[in-house]
């Protein structure tokens, strides 16, 4: 009797459970998801002490619901359990993850996703969320050179300063150890900028050391770069100060980028090389001021007289 009547009714009974499994399926398509208006963090990083070291998990509920959420990885189960069996009324739910598992370790870089289980269902949220830990690095640094006179003449008036860095991230310059400049976010290639040789919108004479550091989009901030050293000049007189006798000729020597400096002194005016000056000084003892422009720019040196 089987034999005869047994596979008619097994494939009907077939056809009747893969017709009913379509008609639920394609009403649970139909049916709207009992979470709406999900919000989850793409990329942070735990250990960067700033904004982006938490990951937010947000959505809100259709209904009245039981939720469960879990932190997951894809293939390796529940991390990290941030809610177990709560009550929830219909609204906003908010949670936050701090990049740690069940027992407090901080887990891998990586990605991982959310597991909601309500009351008659369980939803894998599509958002990814991305943890990075790993900081930028800064190399190939270099300088176009190692004195800049910014004194608008278009002869090394701009420090360019090159490198390498190994993600999109902001580069930071330090002028001795103080943030004087900050990029832009950059793709992963050669960048090169320019520092014009002022701190706090001033120029600032005299030799520095300057460091880079990068800071990539969750705040991973890369070490320092070893020092550069380097001269901002744009006059100087050396000696600042000379004594002579009275109708000798003493000289000044000048360092500036320009061919021509203009000078003067006790009412003389006149144009001389941009290397050296030589003046008499006057008949009569005292204290006079030579004063020397280069540019906008302007060095006086004191002379005695006796």
């Amino acid at each position: 009797m089987f034999k005869r009547f047994g596979p008619p009714v097994l494939v009907t009974l077939l056809m009747l459970a893969t017709g009913l499994a379509f008609v639920v399926t394609e009403h649970l398509k139909l049916t709207p998801s009992p979470i709406i208006r999900t919000r989850v963090t793409k990329l942070f990083s735990p250990t960067c002490h700033c904004n982006e070291s938490k990951a937010r998990v947000g959505f809100s509920l259709r209904h009245s619901e039981r939720v469960t959420l879990s932190i997951i990885r894809p293939g390796r189960g529940e991390i990290r359990r941030l809610l177990s069996g709560e009550d929830r009324p219909p609204g906003p739910l908010r949670l936050i993850w701090n990049g740690r598992d069940n027992t407090g370790r901080l887990v891998p870089d990586g990605n991982y996703q959310v597991l909601v289980r309500l009351t008659r269902r369980k939803i894998v949220l599509p958002n990814v969320i991305r943890l990075d830990t790993k900081a930028p690095e800064i190399t190939s640094v270099s300088v176009s050179s190692h004195m800049i006179s910014p004194d608008g003449d278009g002869n090394k008036d701009l420090l360019h300063i090159s490198y390498r860095v190994s993600e999109g991230a902001r580069v930071l310059l330090f002028v001795d150890g103080k943030l004087v400049e900050t990029t832009k976010y950059r793709a992963r290639k050669s960048n090169m900028f320019d520092w014009q040789g002022t701190v706090d919108g001033r120029l600032s004479m005299g030799w520095h050391n300057l460091t880079l550091k990068a800071v990539d989009s969750v705040g991973n901030e890369s070490a320092a770069t070893a020092p550069t050293s380097v001269r901002v000049r744009i006059l100087q007189l050396r000696p600042g100060r000379i004594h002579v006798r009275a109708g000798k000729v003493f000289r000044l020597a000048i360092s500036t980028d320009r061919k021509l400096v203009r000078w003067r002194f006790v009412g003389r005016r006149g144009l001389a090389s941009s290397r050296s000056l030589a003046l008499r000084a006057p008949a009569t003892p005292g204290r006079y001021r030579v004063t020397v422009r280069s540019g906008l720019y302007k060095a006086s040196a004191l002379i005695i007289v006796s």
